[in-house]
């Protein structure tokens, strides 16, 4: 289904009309002065501006998702968020189990399993930039909740995040004694063990340690080897978290360590044909059954921390924040899935690997920032100003085999970057504020690389100034209509994918996105709530990956518009009922493109024309307890994968339902949840060359049972 962009304006238009739109709620009760009604949505604090807000105060378009959504909803990994969250996409990378490959407003990253790699969706955990997402698909540790960011955020956030920003914040040491324990048994025999404990250290609660973990496995069953003869998608997961903090009246602190351990038997890919219908389908049938002869593997090892100082002064708040964390992956796939002997001229019948890669990457990174964050003149003027300084080594081995010929690749990357940037917003009457910010950035990167003996060796320095205006009006205490232009980098690096050491050692260009952006958000009534955003996204030098046909790909620099308008939707009819829902809708196009071009003529990949979905959630009393239930449905336009358009990558449109029921009973919650629960089968990408055709299959439908207990 195609959209021009005048209907998807004809259509936001009639969505604002609609006074059951919202960003996110919470289930918290309503504040004392408030009426006793459990209709009523509470204040949500956010800190997406780097200062605490109410959510509905925010000049951005920024969803919150609430510790309640993220129990009740299954949202177990960052791929379970983008139902939840209009113009997200978060899947699995092509390299791996565990890599996250994210995409907002069509922006992302292609190969996401490379120390190199670098994705234009930023990922923080506690406010500390993540740059690898090869272990970003595992599961939370206790959340308080996940902020999701669209659109550039160059100036707050500054590096790789010119298409949004995803910030986890978990769960902070309580003042008393509190905690839960969970237990769980899913589909594939899956087994979890989850708990969380917080205990003061000080009679005046103001220091307090925590302490939270998971231990989970599953057995094979996502999938059927048919040549291994045995069931494939086992794993075992393990990862903790412990926090120390200090609550004074001036100074705050909070030290944070992690470690989690991943072990499975990796990704399996489906290898793919053209039947007499001219349609692609499974080699074997089934993209539930694989044929590739080669045991595939991933492991993932991360351990870091993070210390967040903070001291108030008169009028403000200066906040150090400090991260440092390593990460061991490695992983081995055969990308071909098997293929039969008589495909390529040989004897046989059993399945052959013809396209086998093994990685074993190794990064650490380290990164400080100091801000300062305060009013001034009687409030006239908020400011939020700080510097950045952000380091990151990587070593990465690839082995692979491409049609019996072997090959090697080793990388060795390192990234230094520094930044100061600054945003002040001026109250210049009671409903108008003006905003107006901006960020230097100075990124030197170098890359000792080597292709099979060849050396690829490049040095590269890269800045860039991103400004940002923006105006508010706030006509009362339940309504923003906001404007704004901000501008997006992400920097310039090197291709992960190459295929020659010349193409390896030849940086790409940066990529710059001015991006324009207004929207509303109203409070009406305490039942109902309502946001609407339009953009526009003006991309310069867009960087797209480009399959050379042999396993190989370049990247290539192009001009892009994307426009859309993301709508969120949640209303409160009656105590106890809550209908919600989210909705984008997209249009995306290269420009200036000569016809010679290698995207001529192509749309944009990772843009759906519409995205949607609708949900409800329940609760009643029964008995001495409360019934819960409810349910989502997700609607997705078919889009492409890949930049080239080709059919291989060609996604179809999906339509997704997940439900729970479940009772709580004093301190005891009961659940059972599932996923994908009408058994759709798809997949997320795929890429070609001679009989090399994979496609990597999405989950099929999955059931959770939980048993938690609150102390």
């Amino acid at each position: 289904m195609t959209h021009t962009f005048t209907q998807a304006l004809l259509v936001a238009t009639a969505l604002s009309t609609l006074p059951t739109m919202a960003m996110a709620q919470d289930t918290t009760p309503a504040p004392a002065s408030a009426p006793k009604t459990d209709s009523a949505f509470s204040e949500i604090l956010v800190t997406s501006q780097r200062t605490e807000q109410r959510l509905q105060d925010v000049p951005i378009s920024v969803t919150a998702i609430t510790a309640d959504e993220i129990q009740t909803r299954q949202v177990l990994t960052p791929s379970d968020v983008a139902r939840l969250v209009p113009n997200v996409k978060l899947d699995g990378v092509t390299g791996g189990s565990a890599g996250l490959k994210a995409s907002i407003r069509g922006g992302g990253v292609t190969d996401g399993g490379y120390i190199m790699s670098e994705s234009e969706v930023a990922l923080y955990v506690n406010d500390v930039y993540n740059a690898r997402l090869q272990g970003a698909m595992l599961d939370f540790s206790e959340v308080e909740r996940i902020e999701v960011l669209r659109g550039p955020q160059g100036v707050l956030y500054g590096r790789n995040a010119s298409a949004g920003a995803i910030n986890i914040i978990t769960k902070a040491p309580a003042d008393t004694f509190t905690g839960s324990v969970q237990a769980g048994y899913g589909t594939w025999n899956e087994r979890r063990l989850k708990g969380y404990v917080s205990v003061p250290l000080s009679a005046d609660g103001k220091w307090a340690i925590s302490a939270n973990g998971i231990v989970r496995a599953r057995d094979g069953g996502r999938q059927y080897n048919e040549t291994l003869h045995k069931k494939v998608g086992k794993e075992n997961f393990k990862g903790g978290q412990l926090d120390l903090a200090y609550k004074g009246d001036v100074v705050k602190a909070r030290l944070n360590l992690f470690y989690l351990d991943l072990d499975s038997d990796g990704q399996w890919s489906v290898n793919t044909v053209v039947n007499s219908a001219g349609k692609i389908v499974p080699l074997s049938g089934s993209y539930r059954t694989v044929l590739s002869p080669t045991p595939s593997y991933t492991t993932v090892k991360q351990k870091g921390g993070s210390l967040h100082l903070s001291a108030d002064y008169p009028g403000g708040t200066l906040t150090s924040i400090t991260g440092y964390s390593e990460l061991d992956d490695t992983w081995s796939q055969d990308f071909s899935g098997g293929v039969y002997p008589s495909m390529i001229g040989l004897s046989g019948t059993t399945p052959i690997t013809l396209f086998n890669r093994k990685s074993a990457s190794s990064q650490w990174q380290f990164s400080q920032e100091m801000q300062a964050a305060g009013k001034l003149a009687n409030d006239f003027v908020s400011y939020v100003l700080g510097v950045y300084y952000f380091h990151e080594q990587g070593n990465q081995l690839v082995n692979s085999e491409t049609f019996f010929v072997p090959s090697e690749t080793i990388f060795r990357a390192k990234t230094d970057a520094w930044a100061g940037y600054g945003q002040l917003t001026f109250k210049v009457a009671e409903p108008l504020e003006l905003v107006a910010g901006g960020r230097y950035t100075l990124e030197d990167k170098s890359l000792d690389a080597a292709i099979d003996g060849t050396p690829a060796i490049s040095r590269d320095h890269y800045k860039k100034f991103t400004p940002k205006m923006g105006i508010n009006f706030k006509p009362s205490s339940d309504v923003l209509i906001y404007g704004s232009y901000a501008v997006g980098f992400r920097s310039g690096g090197y291709n992960g994918l190459a295929s020659t050491a010349a193409q390896l050692a030849a940086a790409f260009k940066p990529q710059t996105t001015h991006a324009y952006e207004v929207g509303i958000k109203a409070d009406l009534g305490r039942t109902l709530r309502a946001s609407v955003a339009g953009f526009i996204n003006d991309i310069k030098d867009r960087q797209e990956s480009i399959s050379l046909g042999n396993g190989g790909f370049l990247i290539e620099n192009y001009d892009m518009t994307v426009k859309g308008l993301e709508a969120e939707i949640a209303w409160r009819p009656i105590t106890g009922l809550q209908i919600w829902g989210n909705g984008a809708l997209n249009n995306g196009k290269y420009k200036n493109v000569p016809a010679s071009a290698s995207l001529a003529g192509n749309m944009p990949p990772s843009l759906p024309d519409y995205q949607a979905t609708i949900g409800f959630d329940y609760s009643f009393a029964v008995g001495p307890g409360s019934l819960k239930f409810g349910a989502d449905a997700n609607f997705r336009d078919g889009y492409y994968s890949t930049a080239d358009n080709a059919a291989i990558g060609k996604v179809d449109a999906t339509q997704l339902v997940n439900g729970y029921v479940g009772y709580e009973i004093g301190p005891w919650a009961f659940q059972v949840a599932g996923k994908n629960l009408l058994n759709q089968i798809n997949w997320q990408t795929g890429f070609g060359f001679s009989v090399i055709n994979p496609r990597f299959m999405t989950d099929p439908r999955t059931v959770l049972g939980t048993v938690r207990y609150k102390f």
